[in-house]
């Protein structure tokens, strides 16, 4: 295990510096690293046959971008971080324990 790493469910890796998201970019599936202190707010949503479930990997709506993970389809809950432009919305296997952690290093380096 890595020093630092709070949390790795295999496709999301949380650690003391940030959120790497694995998988991330299409066709390559390479990695998108997101510093705590770029993240303006984090969200869970629910995820229903209209708004993401069965999208593997893209965009479901012009300003967000999920990774790929193709257990997606058996999950009901993404994590949404606000950063810039795209937004990253992710399936971690406990979103809400993910969101928890992220808000807290976020409020930690306010």
């Amino acid at each position: 295990m890595n020093v630092g790493v709070i949390y790795d469910d295999g496709l999301i890796l949380l650690d003391q510096f940030g959120v790497t998201l694995r998988y991330y970019y299409f066709p390559v599936a390479t990695k998108k690293f997101v510093p705590y202190d770029r993240i303006r707010a984090v969200d869970t949503a629910v995820l229903g046959n209209w708004n993401g479930r069965w999208r593997l990997w893209g965009a479901p709506w012009i300003d967000q971008w999920l990774p790929l993970d193709v257990m997606r389809p058996k999950k009901d809950t993404a994590v949404v971080l606000t950063i810039r432009r795209i937004s990253p919305v992710f399936t971690p296997d406990d979103p809400e324990l993910v969101a928890h952690l992220i808000r807290e290093r976020m409020t930690a380096r306010a």
